[in-house]
Order: structure tokens, then C-alpha cells, then sequence
């Protein structure tokens, strides 16, 4: 009863953003998966189901973070550990370290060096804010707030609120840490063994695409763990679910830059710093890869 109300709880605040989580009801197929990232969009909006059969390589977090051989993410080095090395517990992991290494301290610090508006100073490291957002930063913050509380609920955490932490960053609790690591660790498991199985995964992996002179970046919004157990395992292509479809040219468009929140040139250079932000180095630096 407490996990499918959590469930119900996140998908109500991904509503608020605009945001679906597709689930895959009564034993319906998974959509189908498209090659042609038009065709999926055509789709998606004419109200069809479709996925995008998306590289991995052109994956990433609102951040910079990524999942291809040449990139970073916290979860995926935290699965190739377990995986390489089996290791088995949260202290002294990866994910453990990357927790004490790396903690923004506002929601500008936590987009990793791209340009931003100062007001994001203003809120908690959690917040997220884009400049294609539809909602204003104080109430993204209240949003992912509750996200953060119903995610530890539905892991059985129901004393953690927001202020445990947010797994995509430092510093976060004994309890959280432990979280993420066991969702990590359970996600490798299940597709190492079982292969990606979309249908027994409920929701597709949902992404915002981004497009820059015919490049595009897909920005994860749900599904990092599934993502990062892919990559560790080896996987080059993911079906993802087109939540957004944005075009670097139409920036003066997104809400944000059109209310004043965020400016175009601020929006413009944090759109480039998904694009060309390279975070192995980055990783290297701050003691976190090798």
C-alpha cells in the first residue's frame, strides 16, 4: 500500500511539471521503438506510443554527467565496481566517496560550472531548475522536495525527507546513501540476469531532447539507475520515452527565458555546457576517477 502510493504521489508532482510517467498496463506490449528520432516525434505527438532507440552516448544528467566509455556518472562507476569487483556494501564504495566529494552548495553550484541565473543561489542544491521549465524556481523546489520524500518512502525510508539528501549529489545520509546504493546494485543484478526487459520495468526510461545545429543531447528525467546499469553492462542503445523535444534555436520561446528567469545567454551556455562539458576530467580532478 505505501509503494503504490508513492508512486502515485511522484507521478502527481511530475504532472504538476508537465511531465508523464508512461506505465505499461495489463500486460500491453512496450511501445514501439523507432530509429528515426522524427518518426518517434511525429508519434509521440499525434498521441501514439513511441520510444526512440537512443545511444547511449547521447545521454546524459541536467548537469553534464554522461554515460558513454569516454564520460562519467557516479552510477555507473558505482555498478562497475559491483560488478568488477563485487562489492557488496555502500561504505567505502564509489557512490559513498562521490557523496563526500562532490556537494553544491545551491541549485547554480549543482549544474557543475554551466551559466545559470543568480536567483538559483537562492534555492536548495536539489532544485533543478531549467530554462525550459514551465514552473518557477520556488515551486520546482517544493516539487522535487516532495519527490525526494516520496522516493524515500517508497523505499521504505518513510523518516527521510528532503534534507537527507538527493542521490545525484552530496552530502547525503547513512540511509540515503544506502538508497541509492541498493537500487544501483538491484538494477545491475536484474539485467545482468534477466536481460532489459522494459515490461517488467513498468516505466520507460523518459528523456527531454535537445537539439543544437542537428546534434541532440536526451537529458534524463526518469530511469538513471536503468541507464547506468546499461552502460556498465555494455549496452549501446536504449529505448527512451520523448518527454520534451527542445531546439536550441527557439530559446527565446522556453518559459524561462521568456519571463525573465533565466536570460537567452544564460540559457544558451548552459545548453552548450551539455553538450561540450567533459566530466571524466572533471571526475579526475575532484579524486573520483582514475
Amino acid at each position: 500500500m505505501l509503494r503504490r502510493a508513492a508512486k502515485v504521489l511522484v507521478k502527481r508532482s511530475l504532472g504538476a511539471l508537465g511531465l508523464e510517467i508512461r506505465r505499461i498496463e495489463g500486460g500491453d506490449p512496450p511501445a514501439p521503438v523507432y530509429r528515426d528520432l522524427k518518426e518517434a516525434q511525429r508519434r509521440t505527438r499525434s498521441g501514439n506510443r513511441a520510444t526512440y532507440q537512443c545511444p547511449l552516448s547521447q545521454l546524459c544528467t541536467f548537469s553534464g554527467l554522461t554515460f558513454d566509455p569516454d564520460g562519467w556518472h557516479p552510477f555507473v562507476a558505482t555498478t562497475n565496481e559491483y560488478l568488477r569487483a563485487n562489492r557488496g556494501t555502500y561504505s567505502g564504495s564509489v557512490l559513498e566517496n562521490f557523496y563526500q566529494k562532490w556537494r553544491p552548495t545551491d541549485a547554480l553550484d549543482a549544474l557543475i560550472g554551466a551559466t545559470g541565473p543568480d536567483i538559483l543561489r537562492e534555492f536548495p542544491s536539489y532544485t533543478l531548475h531549467f530554462p525550459w521549465m514551465d514552473i518557477l524556481p520556488d515551486e520546482r523546489a517544493s516539487v522535487m522536495a516532495k519527490n525526494i520524500r516520496n522516493e524515500n518512502r517508497w523505499s521504505g525510508k518513510i523518516d527521510l525527507t528532503a534534507s537527507s539528501g538527493y542521490g545525484l549529489h552530496g552530502p547525503v545520509s547513512p540511509k540515503k546513501g544506502q538508497i541509492e546504493y541498493a537500487r544501483i546494485v538491484r538494477t545491475a543484478k536484474s539485467i545482468r540476469k534477466h536481460g532489459f526487459d522494459r515490461a517488467k520495468a513498468g516505466e520507460d526510461i523518459t528523456v527531454a531532447a535537445i537539439e543544437r545545429e542537428g546534434e541532440y543531447r536526451f537529458c534524463i528525467i526518469h530511469g538513471q539507475h536503468r541507464v547506468a546499469a546499461l552502460a556498465a553492462l555494455g549496452y549501446e542503445h536504449v529505448p527512451v520515452s520523448l518527454s520534451r523535444m527542445l531546439f536550441l534555436s527557439e530559446v527565446e520561446h522556453w518559459p524561462q527565458v521568456y519571463r525573465g528567469i533565466w536570460s537567452r545567454s544564460e540559457a544558451v551556455e548552459y545548453v552548450n555546457h551539455l553538450f561540450d562539458f567533459k566530466p571524466y576530467p572533471w571526475a579526475r580532478a575532484k579524486g573520483l576517477a582514475g
